[in-house]
């Protein structure tokens, strides 16, 4: 069995470690979530189970949708409902100027990595720095799609809510922020709910930390991988290709690929797992399989 893919809802309060955990106990094997949610966040989180916990990284590229409110007039050291309150602003919110200012954070752009979170300098997360007050400076580029506000509370501590559409990787609470330092007012993230993850919608998700889920339940809504990879192309291989696959040896693709980039690689309609294009050969990355006949 290779495993499979989950779509998950965590609620509020969990923390996305202690979601995987329960995963893993239900279905007696590893587990692994493909982006962490922060425990005062609900909503989506896949979760990768079995050898399918090998295409983690896969995933975590795929766009979010968030509903976010932000609550301006206030920052904290977290950027978030949760962290210790850092500066307090007399200012007012106002619509007018939330509007002429939310065109700078559409389109793509370098983000500063919140202080408190779980991305890695020196192999060591950032938030072990922060609790020590060492502020590590770390920036990506990010691409906000969509940045639409929905509604609007104005004056002091002012609240506004947002649709939010992004690339894997962007920080909602950095958003808040840099939006709040901006106007001149600060801001943090009050309330946040992940509604999709590429495909994956909420409407859809588990609650897994709900009374009475049993193995047979998850594994009968849970994906498999090559449904899951929905966003990568697939090569069907021959005999002959699927051995120099399973042995970790690059080979001819039987058909003609456009860019290089990673595909599926199956035989007879099985999933042997991931290949890297490079334009003449595929070199194979991901090898779930252990035979060319996959049950």
């Amino acid at each position: 069995m290779l495993g499979g893919v989950l779509n998950l809802y965590k609620p509020v309060g969990v923390t996305s470690r202690v979601l995987v955990e329960r995963v893993g106990r239900i279905l007696k094997t590893k587990a692994g979530h493909t982006g962490t949610l922060d425990p005062f966040a609900r909503g989506v989180i896949l979760v990768c189970f079995g050898k399918a916990t090998r295409l983690v990284s896969f995933f975590q590229e795929l766009d979010k949708v968030y509903r976010a409110r932000f609550r301006f007039g206030i920052t904290t050291d977290t950027y978030d409902v949760k962290g210790r309150i850092t500066t307090v602003s007399s200012g007012e919110l106002r619509e007018e100027d939330l509007l002429r200012v939310l065109g700078d954070f559409r389109g793509t752009f370098v983000q500063e990595v919140p202080p408190f979170s779980a991305c890695k300098y020196r192999g060591r997360p950032l938030y072990q720095y922060a609790r020590r007050g060492e502020h590590i400076t770390l920036r990506r580029e990010v691409t906000v799609h969509r940045l639409e506000l929905l509604s609007c509370l104005e004056g002091a501590f002012g609240e506004a809510e947002f649709l939010i559409h992004c690339s894997g990787g962007t920080y909602v609470r950095s958003l808040a922020h840099e939006l709040g330092k901006r106007l001149g007012l600060g801001a943090y993230v009050a309330a946040l709910v992940r509604e999709r993850v590429g495909r994956f919608r909420i409407e859809e998700s588990i609650d897994v930390m709900q009374k009475g889920i049993e193995r047979d339940f998850l594994l009968e809504r849970s994906l498999p991988p090559e449904k899951a990879l929905y966003f990568l192309d697939a090569v069907e291989v021959g005999e002959e290709e699927a051995r120099c696959f399973l042995h970790g040896t690059p080979f001819s693709s039987p058909v003609s690929l456009q860019a290089p980039g990673m595909v599926k690689v199956l035989h007879g309609g099985a999933f042997l797992g991931l290949a890297f294009w490079d334009s003449s050969r595929l070199l194979p990355r991901v090898v779930l399989a252990e035979s060319c006949h996959v049950a």
